[in-house]
């Protein structure tokens, strides 16, 4: 069993470094027993590797892009498809995002993997010529698609919600203060397994919710406890 641990990552190394790193971690991680102790810590640090390295790729490999051509896909491809997601714009001028995960656990160290990648499907929407609209105020909506018999059940403060109006400050509105946005959290268990992001200004939020299908039984809803 290797004794790997991550090092302090304020001085970036290469993404190799990182990628040989997760490797070990994970290694490690496989051949704990069930009930080990350091499980979680380790499956924390494998995770933090994991992500750091697609980040370290990003910045170092990004720029050799070719506008308009992509590489030959990977043998791995369909066993370890990379973070997707989707862009557009409604007809009403609302900016919905879909981020093929679900909101990492706030009480684990963050990376930055759920910020850089919502930045990235918003490059590559104006990439491709698309337009963003901008609110002087705006109304966040963050719904989870998730699933009770997963086993993870957080609270909505120990979620990275903060990830996402962090992502989107500066690119679909000025701040992320209490004055220029409101916000909701909300869990839809419906098992889908990703999160989804409407941006709207703050003015049409009743329109939004009023049509909004929040999938949860309305009866249940109601009924005394």
């Amino acid at each position: 069993m290797t004794n790997t641990r991550i090092p302090n990552m304020t001085n970036e190394h290469t993404p190799s470094f990182y990628l040989q790193e997760a490797y070990h971690l994970a290694r490690e991680l496989e051949q704990l027993p069930p009930d080990a102790p350091e499980r979680s810590r380790t499956a924390d640090e494998a995770l933090c590797a994991a992500e750091t390295a697609v980040l370290t790729a990003r910045r170092t490999f990004g720029g050799l892009l070719e506008k308009g051509r992509q590489g030959k896909p990977l043998r791995l491809a369909p066993r370890a498809p990379a973070l997707t997601g989707t862009v557009s714009v409604t007809r009403e001028g609302w900016t919905a995002i879909r981020l093929d995960t679900l909101l990492q656990n706030a009480r684990r160290r963050t990376t930055g993997y759920i910020e850089n990648s919502l930045l990235e499907l918003l490059r590559q929407w104006r990439g491709r010529g698309g337009v963003l609209p901008w609110y002087r105020h705006a109304f966040v909506a963050i719904t989870e698609h998730t699933d009770r018999r997963g086993g993870s059940v957080y609270d909505p403060d120990n979620r990275e919600w903060k990830a996402v109006t962090n992502a989107l400050k500066g690119v679909l509105f000025e701040d992320d203060d209490q004055f220029t946005v409101s916000l909701i959290l909300d869990t839809v268990p419906d098992g889908r397994g990703c999160t989804e992001i409407m941006v709207l200004p703050y003015h049409e939020a009743a329109a939004y919710l009023s049509g909004r299908n929040f999938g949860k039984d309305t009866a249940a809803n109601r009924s005394k406890p």
